[in-house]
């Protein structure tokens, strides 16, 4: 049986590398790098689906949000656009804010995972999503959204 593909989106080439390799190293997952948006988009168009299936191989991105060029949040945006398939992101960042958050869950992420991560954190995300738990995960990530939106607005209202 083939395992699930997931793709890891970071600029940062170590972060990316190790990721992948942390994901692979538990010996259910396939992992593949891309190193800026446009070279996501890439493996995305290779790894479509054909013979009028639809779909993708890869069900789940793990996706940096400061990137060159665009963004992950544009990226995101672009995904749910072009991309009807049905795949997962988890947002992975060092930068967290009110806006960020806002456009993470408007794309409907499984995820939101702070800079610097454990391991374990990847992995339970990537198990919790391929055991079916996505729309659980998705509704998660959002009311972490509004936890931290009600932080945000207290501390700019100090």
């Amino acid at each position: 049986m083939t395992k699930p593909l997931i793709m890891v989106v970071d600029d940062e080439k170590r972060v990316a590398d190790n990721i992948a390799k942390i994901l692979h190293e538990t010996g259910r997952y396939e992992a593949i790098t891309a190193y800026s948006a446009k070279e996501a988009l890439e493996h995305l168009t290779k790894n479509k689906v054909m013979l009028g299936l639809g779909g993708n191989r890869i069900r789940l991105i793990i996706l940096d949000i400061k990137m060159p060029d665009m963004d992950g949040l544009q990226f995101l945006e672009k995904l749910r656009q072009d991309y009807n398939e049905g795949i997962g992101v988890a947002m992975l960042t060092a930068y967290e804010d009110g806006e960020k958050w806002e456009k993470a869950t408007d794309g409907f992420v499984v995820d939101y995972i702070k800079k610097p991560f454990e391991p374990a954190d990847l992995i339970a995300t990537a198990d919790n999503f391929f055991a079916g738990k996505e729309a659980e995960m998705t509704i998660k990530t959002f009311e972490k959204h509004i936890d931290k939106r009600d932080k945000f607005d207290s501390k700019q209202g100090s």
